[in-house]
């Protein structure tokens, strides 16, 4: 083969080279590439993320990986590695990048919780204490699904914030009373000396009646992620 042909083939075949290959997320919530968590714990912490998220607005994505080297991806360090799968994958909300990925690599012996780029600086320090305290002697001792599950718990108390039940439902309340004001004002009017006021006022009742269904029905359930970015903030450790 000629050095022009070499040249030509080398520079056809850059394109694919400069292709990260991050793994695929199988699950908005848990993948666990690694097999090291308990297969009911996975159950359980998809479920409950899944309502973290419903909830407050945070989604949270957990990740085992055996070594980040198996990647091409050409990132030099962990850290970069971990905030380019952040961004590949688009954890967390567009708008307010409040995502969180919590990552481990159990050849490698590294934690990584990757941020958002929408938290604020101070959020480094508490999320280091977090992986040195409550993650990283869990996972010294082999216990990976416990140190997931306390992990996960205390990114939750540090990034979310509780609601009560009037705060979350109160527009499904409020829409629930307008419902049966209108449906009660429609039945006491004379419905043939005012039918375009009754049809009206039935009206507005199926259609609050409707929203509050779907919304408790679907709400803001995630079919994947929502497209959100790092800027490589969080914080690593070692196991």
């Amino acid at each position: 083969m000629t050095n022009r042909a070499i040249l030509v083939l080398a520079i056809l075949l850059l394109p694919l080279t400069c292709l990260a290959t991050y793994p695929p997320a199988y699950n908005e919530y848990v993948n666990d590439y690694a097999n090291v968590i308990d297969y009911d714990a996975i159950a359980e912490l998809r479920t409950k993320l899944e309502d973290v998220e419903y909830y407050s607005g945070v989604e949270i994505s957990v990740v085992t990986l055996e070594s980040y080297h198996s990647y091409d991806t050409g990132d030099a360090s962990w850290e970069a590695f971990c905030t380019g799968l952040f961004n590949h994958w688009g954890v967390g909300n567009r708008e307010q990048n409040n995502g969180v990925l919590f990552l481990i690599a159990t050849e490698d012996r590294k934690i990584r919780i990757e941020l958002g780029a929408g938290y604020p600086d101070r959020y480094d320090l508490l999320i280091k204490s977090i992986i040195d305290n409550d993650i990283a002697p869990l996972l010294k001792e082999g216990f990976y699904t416990d140190g997931v599950l306390a992990g996960v718990e205390k990114i939750i108390e540090a990034t979310t914030v509780k609601m009560s039940f009037f705060e979350w439902y109160k527009w499904y309340i409020l829409g629930g009373i307008g419902a049966f004001i209108s449906l009660i004002i429609a039945l006491l009017i004379d419905k043939k000396k005012n039918p375009g006021l009754f049809w009206l006022l039935l009206g507005l009742a199926g259609l609050l009646i409707i929203s509050i269904y779907k919304g408790l029905t679907d709400g803001n359930r995630s079919e994947g992620f929502g497209g959100g970015s790092s800027d490589g903030g969080g914080a690593s450790g070692d196991f």
